[in-house]
């Protein structure tokens, strides 16, 4: 198995006992690049080793468990907390389904048209964000840096740009996580 990646271990260890198993996936899945989707649970409990040898506050212990209890099958969003199953016994913080029509794509609208069209009701299916309808900015940032590998930066940009072309429209607009839309 590879090395593990120092900024996946800084972050999770400076989040302590507020750690969630799926915010490691998450970060692991955000910092190490593969050519498959998700990763493989012996990897998040090989994090959560080295993260509890190094003093961290996590029971490595609890990690496969914790990993069984949040995953599904579904290929749609069904929370945050969930893990999905996308193949080859891997898993991810996003449904298999987004992986299959997102994975490498760089173009902001295409996220939004899938996540949209997948969640159906936006105002009540994600736990962060700002009120309204739309996509979380920060899931938008999230998700585009994992499937698409695109920089925060450039997502914002994106964002920005399509805002300024009357594409796109940002609810509560001085919420530091607005929801993200389409005109």
């Amino acid at each position: 198995m590879p090395e593990l990646n120092e900024h996946v271990l800084r972050e999770a260890g400076d989040r302590g006992r507020t750690l969630l198993v799926s915010d490691l996936v998450r970060l692991i899945e955000r910092h190490e690049s593969t050519n498959r989707p998700g990763v493989d649970p012996e990897r998040v409990v090989t994090y959560a080793e080295s993260l509890e040898a190094d003093g961290a506050r996590i029971d490595a212990g609890s990690v496969r468990g914790a990993i069984e209890e949040r995953q599904t099958d579904s290929s749609s969003w069904i929370g945050e907390d969930a893990l999905y199953a996308v193949g080859d016994g891997r898993v991810s913080t996003y449904p298999k389904q987004w992986h299959e029509a997102l994975e490498g794509d760089e173009d902001v609208r295409r996220y939004l048209e899938v996540i949209l069209d997948d969640v159906g009701d936006s105002e009540n299916a994600f736990d962060r964000g700002g009120p309204g309808t739309g996509v979380p900015r920060s899931l938008l940032l999230d998700v585009t840096s994992v499937l698409g590998d695109l920089t925060p930066e450039e997502t914002k940009a994106q964002i920005q740009a399509l805002r300024g072309d009357g594409v796109l429209a940002e609810d509560a607009d001085q919420h530091p996580d607005a929801r993200v839309s389409f005109v």
